[in-house]
Formats: structure tokens, C-alpha cells, sequence
């Protein structure tokens, strides 16, 4: 392996992968800190607030970098509640996701190859399917499709 400064170069796509619609999306980071979050995003880095909302007593915003439509921050707002199980509730980094054109085909792809699906919901207010799976790490990554009409 070389150390030097070049641009990447990526092998050829596998267009063969039962996966190979996959995109990037979104990166969430959870936070008690929601308004400063967004205020430090959009003040310093110019982001754009894209979308609020609220689920449950969790407020999320969805924004986006000042030149880019295919990347999402997803801030997740929640209350400090020092009851709730540590396993459960973290602050920072949260989960990433990928965009699917069909999450069916993804899922059971993924069962195929014997990876769990933690919980599957649909989220109307931001139009999308979603499943979650975690990494033998003990990453939340997350597959979402847009809902169809």
C-alpha cells in the first residue's frame, strides 16, 4: 500500500451485486443540543435546513450541505434522560443510511446472507420505507426506498 497524495480510483462498479443500487443518503447524529446543532451547521458551514419534524417526542431536521442535493445531515433531538438504558440512547453519531430502489429486494437479500432485520416502519413524513440492520460492530445502518403512492 502507497502513501501519496492522488485522487481515488475506483475498481469497476459491480453492477452484478444484488446491492448495487445503493446510495448514500444520510449520516443521523443525535443530540440534546438540537437548535445549537443546526445554528452551528447552517451558521458555520452554510447548510441548508431542508425539513423539521417531529416523531414522537424526538425533533429531527434534515439538512444539507450549501451545494450538495445528495447528502443529508439528520439531527436528532432528543431529551437528556438519564433513566432510559445507556445501550440505548447515545449521543453523536447514530446511523447511516442508503437509499434502495426496492427495500424488499434489499431485505431479503440481506436475510439471504443471514442479517437480521432490526425493525422495518414507514416514515410518511419524509416520504420514505425504511429497515434497519446493525454491523457486527454494533453500527445502526439503515436502507430506505421512497414510498409508493
Amino acid at each position: 500500500m502507497e502513501n501519496s497524495n492522488s485522487p481515488l480510483i475506483y475498481p469497476d462498479k459491480n453492477k452484478a451485486s444484488v446491492f448495487s443500487d445503493i446510495k448514500g443518503w444520510h449520516i443521523a447524529i443525535r443530540t440534546t443540543k438540537y437548535d445549537e446543532m443546526i445554528a452551528w451547521y447552517t451558521e458555520n458551514l452554510d447548510f441548508r435546513l431542508v425539513k423539521e419534524f417531529n416523531a414522537g417526542e424526538m425533533q429531527l431536521a434534515l439538512i444539507a450541505p450549501p451545494g450538495d442535493n445528495n447528502f443529508i445531515l439528520e439531527v436528532l433531538g432528543v431529551k437528556d434522560n438519564k433513566d432510559s438504558d445507556p445501550s440505548e440512547i447515545k449521543f453523536g453519531y447514530d446511523h447511516l443510511c442508503f437509499n434502495v430502489a426496492n427495500l424488499d429486494v434489499t431485505m431479503k437479500a440481506l436475510k439471504q446472507r443471514g442479517i437480521e432485520i432490526v425493525r422495518t416502519f414507514e416514515a410518511p413524513v419524509i416520504g420514505k420505507r425504511v429497515a434497519f440492520i446493525n454491523d457486527p460492530f454494533g453500527n445502526k445502518i439503515e436502507f430506505s426506498e421512497v414510498l409508493k403512492p
